[in-house]
């Protein structure tokens, strides 16, 4: 009897132990992280590949299982952009947490597929997202062409649906806000599963993400929040810098500016007018590229200037000296590390960081000095406009028509058209000499 009492009671513990061994194993697999500092990174305006360049910066520098929050307020932008950043996200080792945020923000188009593909998604109340279906923009009239050829807009949607999907978020609304263009606010999303959490602040967010269950990389991690501290992380200089001269308002002034001055170089026959905006025009193609190889091309660019200038012996009296001495600083400074303090702490120990901080002010410095220095001599020398606009003793020209001594008439030196006095009778087409120039008209004899 006993014998068989206790064959009962092993039995009861091998059935419970059966029943209870998928949650002993899924617990097992759960790692922990303990959350003691979380980032924060601001997601403002269009979406652009240095979007993409400015997180990998910020991700690259991060250890692994910390947690970074991002800030969105953006109507969309590049869609190769925004493709990079998914990857970006499903294969970093960081959780991401997309918080579309401050109320009154908003995730629109690309921003939508950045949202869904952060390990966790959240809205403060009042925001929206949606409006996804991908749009064309004329380069040159600036209009929107919305795309509806089937085999884009399929494609589309189906890498929104794959980017929800791999988040375990709703895949009918991914397909949704590309074919129809459908827009959430918080409740809606959360009520859809398309985000994980609706917060009006990031202490809120983080209290309400405490416990969750996050997956990286293919493994499952719980978050414990132990009061962690919130640093703000801020693009590095050479971000901001390259930030403002991919602005729509910069590349337009550069631009139309390259565009003037090729146009004033070529009617005034002035082959330096014309090169300084072809070199304007290089720029606004260099501001394209990576913001490395934007920096390396600057740098070479600014050199070719530097080195023409020498070649010609001075003749621009060091104005494209100074131009490319601008233009190598530029370009230094988008190769100059990231600045941020928060970040370089992660990276550098303080005597490092000292060192390669030193460094880069001493050569700035420097570059800045002798840029300074190259102006000065510029402005004590004849000034350009002299060189450039205004005929001077010696210039050779033409005669448009008979000018009797002492009269004035019409000559043409180096393209231009001049009131002239001639000094003595001079017959159309002859070829006169510059004697002197005072209040807009020049003094003339025949060429010998």
């Amino acid at each position: 009897m006993i014998v068989w009492v206790k064959m009962r009671m092993l039995l009861l513990v091998l059935i419970a132990f059966t029943l209870m061994l998928p949650m002993i194993v899924h617990a097992a697999s759960n790692g922990v992280i303990k959350v003691t500092q979380v980032y924060t990174y601001s997601l403002n305006g269009e979406i652009t590949e240095n979007t993409y360049y400015e997180l990998k910066s910020v991700i690259d520098q991060l250890p692994p299982g910390s947690v970074l929050v991002i800030y969105m307020k953006t109507p969309g932008g590049l869609l190769d952009a925004a493709l990079n950043i998914v990857s970006l996200f499903e294969t970093s080792s960081v959780v991401t947490v997309g918080f579309v945020y401050p109320t009154g923000s908003y995730a629109w188009s690309g921003g939508t597929l950045v949202l869904l593909s952060t390990t966790v998604a959240a809205m403060a109340p009042g925001t929206v997202i949606g409006s996804c279906q991908p749009v064309e923009i004329n380069e040159v009239t600036g209009q929107e062409i919305f795309i509806t050829e089937p085999k884009i807009l399929n494609a589309v949607a189906k890498y929104f649906v794959e980017a929800a999907e791999f988040r375990g978020r709703n895949t009918t609304f991914a397909a949704s806000c590309v074919y129809n263009d459908t827009n959430l606010g918080p409740e809606e999303a959360l009520k859809y599963h398309v985000i994980n959490y609706v917060a009006s602040s990031i202490d809120q967010l983080l209290s309400m993400m405490n416990g969750t269950v996050v997956n990286v990389n293919g493994v499952n991690y719980t978050l414990v929040m132990e009061n962690p501290v919130v640093t703000q992380l801020t693009p590095p200089i050479s971000y901001q810098l390259y930030d403002a001269l991919q602005s729509s308002v910069m590349e337009n002034i550069i631009s139309i500016l390259g565009v003037l001055l090729i146009l004033a170089g070529l009617l005034t026959a002035h082959v330096y007018l014309a090169g300084i905006g072809a070199v304007l025009l290089v720029v606004l193609a260099l501001l394209g590229l990576p913001i490395n190889y934007a920096g390396l091309g600057l740098m070479v660019v600014g050199a070719l200037l530097m080195a023409f200038e020498w070649h010609s012996g001075g003749k621009l009296h060091g104005v494209l000296i100074a131009v490319g001495a601008v233009l190598i600083a530029v370009g230094l400074t988008l190769l100059i590390p990231n600045v941020s303090p928060p970040q370089y702490a992660l990276k550098y120990n303080p005597t490092t960081l000292r060192v390669i901080l030193y460094s880069e002010i001493a050569g700035i410095g420097g570059l800045s000095a002798w840029i300074v220095m190259l102006i000065a001599r510029a402005i004590r020398a004849k000034p350009i406009s002299t060189v450039m606009y205004y005929p001077t003793a010696g210039l050779i020209g033409v005669a448009t028509e008979d000018i009797k001594t002492g009269q004035m008439g019409i000559v043409k030196i180096r393209g231009e058209y001049w009131k002239a006095i001639a000094l003595e009778d001079i017959k159309e087409g002859d070829r006169v000499t510059v004697v002197s120039y005072e209040g807009n008209i020049i003094k003339v004899r025949k060429a010998t």
